[in-house]
């Protein structure tokens, strides 16, 4: 089974540098239908999701639990999840699962399986996970192709890549309090170092500490740190 994460000789290259290359907001993502209802979601703005809706009306301060719903895999026809192997699909949707949960936890916010009073409830799924091309990455990490930095679809050639969508509803009215679409792939990683899933985690990893930082300033906190 094919699926890696931070290996010794990442972190190796990552201490031995300026730091590990991260991901880049990909602005051209298509809703794949998971949210359902797309009207009230905006263009994001910066540090935004491209698309984004956060409900004027909802008072985030008086929610202190979550129920977290396992990551989905959403595929629509033709979707690059239909080359992915399926041991590698349930990982992803495990992590991503965990970095919600991650989030949350780190706002102060209390897990929960049920619905109640002051119960949130997260709903995501993963419509686009694609590996960089090993061996090609590689190649281009130490001899840059200019050709090559960004093909048609708004991405750097051979980068992994990621889309996502998802919401946050009352868990007792099912009242809509946020969603967004976003979509984000890889940098080229520090020369020597393979990348296969690892565009994809750091995508994971950024949605989950921008989560937090909103739930943050939503919830009136002052320690909010902006990644």
């Amino acid at each position: 089974m094919k699926f890696l994460h931070y290996t010794v000789a990442t972190l190796v290259a990552c201490l031995g540098m300026a730091g590990c290359v991260g991901t880049e907001q990909v602005r051209n993502v298509q809703p794949s239908g998971f949210l359902g209802d797309y009207s009230t979601l905006r263009t994001g703005g910066e540090g935004e999701p491209a698309l984004i809706y956060w409900n004027p009306k909802a008072d985030f301060r008086k929610y202190n639990k979550v129920i977290v719903e396992r990551s989905t895999i959403w595929r629509t026809p033709g979707s690059s999840l239909d080359d992915v192997l399926k041991a590698d699909l349930e990982h992803l949707a495990i992590l991503l699962t965990a970095k919600l949960i991650e989030a949350v936890k780190r706002e102060g916010l209390s897990i929960v399986r049920e619905p109640g009073p002051g119960v949130m409830r997260i709903r995501s799924a993963i419509t686009e996970a694609e590996q960089s091309a090993e061996m090609l990455d590689l190649v281009t990490s130490v001899v840059p192709l200019p050709s090559l930095t960004k093909v048609a679809t708004g991405t750097r050639a051979f980068v992994g890549k990621a889309s996502v969508e998802g919401e946050i509803r009352d868990a007792m009215t099912d009242e809509r309090l946020a969603a967004m679409v976003d979509r984000r792939a890889g940098n080229r990683l520090p020369s020597g170092v393979p990348a296969s899933w690892n565009d994809v985690e750091l995508a994971f990893q950024y949605w989950s500490d921008r989560l937090a930082y909103r739930l943050c300033q939503e919830r009136g906190a002052t320690h909010c740190v902006q990644p």
